[in-house]
């Protein structure tokens, strides 16, 4: 649950700063603190209609990738990362396939020895150029290396313990930011991304990102060149890490009058945003969605938005997990083929869509390991989308 003292110190923050004139569709404003220039979105001045984007519009191109079907690359659904060679997944373990799906190897194990961790797996970062990847758990005090080839590197160990760690790579420098609680003394630590030292410490952590409890996320999407972009859910805010100046900027905020909602940002770009927009359903008992927002930093213009994969057959897709530059589809084939036939059912598929659709289907056979969809996001977009 998200702290309203800390979420209401920040808002408070936010407008005692100078703001400056909405433009575009009024939606947008900039406001600065300290110098710095934050955006922030209200919904309540979000007007227009739902916009349909095809997802070229947002990627280059976009793949459909078999992962190899064997005993020991099964996995149960979870976080995926694309980069240029490689597609690991985090799940109970991490495994790691090349980008043609073949698997290659587990990633460290479960367990208490060399290369093993303790508890579930919070982040990841595949380093193409060196082939190593970086895992964080949970809650430890180190970031574990490994090769990709399986093997166990060393641990890069932190002087504090690290809840919920998110990294960044950039020029030789693994910077990790976690999830502070009172007694903790950092909120940040820059470490040698080879021999594992700490190069800087960003000490005491500010009170509006001490967390209240394990119920707050961190939340890191890597998409932009060269900016560590995290999401903390307890201050409902999109945060950058000046690697160089050693210190955390405010970037984005989403603003509304109705209570209860729950959002999550996804920068595209430096220039896109995208915000999934929840609310607590007290009925159901669960969070439940109501849509996603694109914002354009650019044009201070803002549009409630639903994808579809105009690649294949134009079925809506979901746009939670971009990160790393793409964005990824990870997906059961027995769930692919239900929403294939769901599609083709569907009286706005046309003759071309179907074409495309039935041609898929024929690749793909129940009780294989799961096929994965991946589009690498454009650098700038410029079309006008809404």
């Amino acid at each position: 649950m998200k702290s309203k003292s800390i979420f209401l110190f920040f808002v408070a923050l936010v407008f005692s700063a100078y703001s400056c004139s909405p433009k575009g569709d009024g939606s947008v404003s900039e406001v600065i603190i300290n110098g710095n220039t934050m955006y922030v979105f209200s919904l309540n001045e979000l007007k227009s209609d739902t916009v349909t984007l095809p997802l070229s519009s947002l990627v280059e191109n976009c793949v459909l990738v078999q992962l190899e079907t064997r005993d020991d690359a099964f996995f149960t659904p979870g976080a995926t990362t694309v980069t240029e060679k490689y597609i690991g997944v985090r799940s109970r373990t991490y495994l790691l396939f090349d980008r043609s799906g073949k698997f290659l190897c587990p990633i460290g194990a479960i367990g208490q020895g060399p290369g093993e961790y303790a508890i579930s797996l919070y982040d990841d970062i595949i380093d193409d150029k060196n082939d190593l990847v970086y895992l964080g758990a949970f809650m430890e005090n180190k970031i574990m290396m490994y090769n990709t080839s399986g093997k166990f590197i060393k641990d890069i160990v932190a002087p504090h313990r690290l809840q919920k760690p998110k990294m960044f790579l950039s020029d030789g420098i693994l910077t990790v930011v976690h999830l502070p609680f009172g007694d903790d003394k950092a909120v940040a630590i820059q470490f040698d991304a080879i021999t594992g030292e700490v190069l800087k410490e960003l000490s005491p952590p500010p009170a509006h990102l001490i967390a209240q409890s394990f119920d707050s996320e961190l939340i890191s999407t890597r998409n932009a060149s060269g900016v560590f972009d995290f999401l903390h859910t307890s201050s409902d805010t999109l945060y950058h890490f000046d690697v160089k100046n050693n210190t955390i900027l405010p970037a984005f905020m989403v603003t509304s009058t109705t209570e209860g909602m729950w959002k999550r940002y996804f920068p595209l770009n430096k220039n896109m945003f995208l915000t999934s927009v929840n609310m607590y359903d007290r009925d159901l008992r669960r969070i439940v969605s109501i849509g996603t927002v694109a914002t354009d930093l650019k044009s201070k213009t803002s549009s409630w938005i639903k994808v579809v994969n105009d690649y294949y057959g134009n079925m809506s897709v979901p746009i939670g997990s971009v990160s790393n530059g793409y964005w990824v589809q990870n997906i059961q084939p027995e769930q692919l083929i239900e929403d294939i036939e769901n599609r083709l059912a569907q009286r706005s598929c046309t003759e071309n869509d179907k074409q495309v659709l039935n041609k898929t289907l024929s690749t793909l056979k129940e009780n294989e390991n799961n096929v994965v969809f991946i589009g690498k996001l454009k650098k700038e977009i410029n079309a006008k989308l809404w």
